[in-house]
């Protein structure tokens, strides 16, 4: 076996313990799930005793059937109990798989908040998005049907096959030699199945990745005339997802066909053994004894012994398809967070608010590098290389320097996003916290939604007059003011409905509604006319005011004499620190 074979099949038996180990996030709901499963199959046994004997009175006894209605009405109680019993599992196997697909998604989405935008970028944020949405729903079946039925395939068949032997040895002996070789086949087929199916989640996050693609270069197609080659490679991308699913949905009908025919064979032995035991064909063993009500009762219960063990694998192919799930949901899950992580629910300290505007006024904070260095695994050289570094409160620092030189990097330590691999940052005296930086890039992201909510995200408790407050501070009310719906009016993806510098002028409010002491600005300006720099650049200085620190990466000459102190940032390390 080949080395990459052995991953696979290591990831395999990883994203399957993984599976097992996550069960316990809806024991309850489980637990109700196997029990109503159990309480139906009592209730077949009734079911089956109660058929039998009213044959067996009707036609050997010879007993009226007027006289048989306590019996027909206990068996309609017993109909009714099974209908029961069934919408029971189903919505006790439908809320597990909810619980703990929630729970999966809650925990892949904080790991994820918790390793960054800069580690992530590593991973394609269309198989990201797929891990989140469609391969967490890929899990659903394997707690809602599969799990619950894999325990009820080893209880009930047990139970069926001795209470069929209590009643005629022979019959359950033939029942227990048959029973074995359906979970042995669909182990056998199952291997197979469950590498299929990894495939096609796998094919799945790259059409996912590939489509977001083209879509997010629309225009780039447009204007190079390649929409028909990438329409062309989305269809090629589409087949091969489509062939991938038809593999695993035929190896899903094979099981099932093979199954159906062991347990077809199987029941037909039992029909035959029963059927020449009444007919007194038979002179050995308990056959000769056998009556109607007994025979009538074991050919009852015989389908029953394989009905749970067909329906695990008519849901083989959910175990399938979590299998495959799991092991790309684990690759991210496996992602190795920073050393000193931040973390959402660190506390931040109060701050005050301007009795006028009701805005906060935060205290503004210090920031220091010691000696940083942060070295990215296959790069030529450290991203920073022991770079010293000492910002007072309030100041209002421009960086530059050539592409590659680290100064995003620097924006990026200070916000959080990345520990040093040496060396200390430190913002207020403490570790990079979340609160206590604001951040602005060149292309600033605003979400799909109204205006109102993209600056809500800052503040959720903030009200209209502190709204329009941040906004008169970014010199950005009478823009929104003109809109047609005010604050409500809705904003498409990426700031669709804004130029570039409103855009940029409406994430310097919702920085301001943020109360962070430290505003990090990645190339605010970069992109826009001379009247549209100017208003962000006014924009900053209000928003900073001695309040808040700033840290601004621009290239743009005209901006390097903007703030208080002037860095140029060149292989890792600052080669130049001019104050204004």
């Amino acid at each position: 076996m080949s080395a990459s074979a052995d991953d696979r099949a290591a990831g395999t038996r990883a994203a399957g313990r993984w599976l097992l180990d996550q069960a316990h996030l809806a024991r309850g709901a489980m637990a109700a799930t196997v029990g109503a499963g159990l309480a139906d199959a009592l209730l077949v046994v009734v079911q089956a005793l109660l058929i039998a004997w009213v044959i067996d009175q009707a036609v050997i006894h010879q007993v009226a059937l007027s006289e048989l209605t306590g019996a027909l009405a206990l068996l309609a109680a017993v109909f009714l109990a099974r209908a029961g019993a069934t919408w029971g599992r189903a919505a006790a196997g439908a809320r597990a798989g909810w619980i703990i697909t929630a729970a999966v998604r809650r925990r892949l989405y904080r790991h994820l908040a918790d390793l960054g935008p800069v580690r992530l970028q590593a991973h394609h944020s269309g198989s990201v998005a797929s891990a989140l949405v469609e391969q967490v729903e890929a899990l659903e079946g394997y707690y809602a049907h599969y799990l619950p039925q894999m325990v009820l395939a080893v209880t009930a068949p047990v139970l069926f096959i001795a209470i069929v032997a209590a009643v005629d040895l022979l019959a359950g002996l033939l029942l227990l030699i048959a029973a074995p070789l359906v979970p042995l086949f669909m182990a056998l087929v199952g291997m197979g199945a469950a590498r299929l199916s990894r495939r096609q989640q796998q094919s799945l996050a790259r059409i996912s990745a590939h489509f977001l693609d083209r879509l997010r270069g629309l225009a780039t197609l447009r204007i190079f005339r390649a929409t028909a080659a990438a329409a062309e490679a989305v269809e090629a991308a589409a087949e091969e997802y489509r062939r991938r699913s038809m593999s695993v949905l035929r190896v899903a009908f094979l099981s099932s066909a093979a199954l159906e025919l062991i347990a077809a064979i199987s029941i037909a032995l039992v029909a035959i053994y029963v059927g020449f035991s009444l007919l007194g064909y038979l002179h050995f063993g308990p056959g000769p004894e056998l009556g109607l009500f007994a025979g009538l009762f074991i050919l009852l219960l015989a389908p029953e012994v394989f009905f749970p063990l067909r329906r695990l694998a008519q849901h083989y192919h959910d175990r399938a398809a979590a299998v495959g799930a799991g092991a790309e949901i684990l690759q991210l899950l496996d992602e190795p967070l920073p050393p000193a992580r931040v973390s959402e629910g660190q506390p931040v300290a109060p701050v005050q608010r301007d009795a006028r505007t009701d805005l906060p006024v935060p205290r503004p904070a210090p920031v220091r590098f010691e000696q940083v260095v942060v070295d990215f695994p296959g790069a030529a050289a450290a991203a920073l290389d022991g770079l010293e570094l000492s910002i007072p409160a309030g100041q209002r620092v421009v960086i530059s320097g050539p592409s590659g030189a680290g100064k995003s990097t620097l924006l990026h330590l200070a916000a959080g996003f990345l520990q040093p691999d040496g060396g200390a940052v430190t913002v207020g005296g403490a570790a990079p916290a979340a609160g206590q930086a604001a951040w602005v890039g060149q292309r600033p992201w605003l979400f799909h939604g109204s205006v109102r909510e993209n600056l809500q995200l800052a503040d959720p408790q903030a009200d209209d007059p502190r709204l329009w407050a941040a906004l008169r501070h970014a010199d950005l009310d009478a823009v929104i003011a003109a809109l047609p719906q005010g604050l409500d009016t809705p904003l498409g993806e990426d700031a669709h409905g804004l130029s570039g510098g409103q855009a940029s002028r409406l994430a310097l409010a919702r920085a301001l509604l943020s109360g962070a002491p430290l505003l990090l600005l990645d190339e605010p300006t970069a992109g826009l006319d001379p009247d549209s720099r100017e208003r962000v650049l006014a924009a900053v200085a209000r928003l900073a005011d001695g309040r808040r620190t700033v840290l601004m990466v621009a290239h743009d000459r005209d901006t390097h004499d903007w703030g208080d102190r002037h860095l140029v940032i060149a292989a890792g390390r600052c080669v130049e620190d001019r104050h204004a």
